[in-house]
């Protein structure tokens, strides 16, 4: 499976993607400690972690079952002072991705329905130090 780059803006999307993989492991927003196995946050780092690892292999299917597993744990577990700003970037990241597999992939419904729904509807987005905020 591949991402249909023919589509207009599936380009300008991807750009984009590659701008959160480049920030979302970056010393300065990744919580203290974060890849400690007893950290609050190793989950949800190694599910976005996992999410890179799968697109970049181009293995489109898997990623909603980690899509979900994120949000879930940020649903579960509220952010803390020190990861507020990784938190942001979390979430803006997984709705981006969500919209390039519903948008600019072939991958199932059935395999996108694993995606909360608010997620999968939520568009276009880009890094929160990218909006100004």
């Amino acid at each position: 499976m591949e991402l249909d780059l023919s589509i207009s803006g599936a380009r300008e999307e991807q750009a984009k993607l590659k701008l959160f993989h480049s920030h979302l492991n970056h010393s300065e927003i990744v919580p203290e400690q974060a890849y400690r196995r007893n950290s609050g946050s190793y989950l949800l780092v190694s599910y976005l972690n996992n999410i890179c690892g799968l697109y970049l292999s181009k293995n489109y299917e898997v990623i909603p079952v980690f899509i979900n597993r994120a949000h879930q744990h940020m649903q579960e577990h509220p952010a803390s002072a020190n990861s507020i700003a990784y938190y942001e970037l979390a979430f803006a990241y997984i709705r981006q991705m969500a919209y390039i597999l519903g948008t600019y992939t072939n991958i199932t419904k059935e395999r996108l329905s694993f995606i909360p729904a608010e997620i999968l509807a939520a568009g276009p987005h880009v890094l929160v130090r990218e909006q100004g905020t």
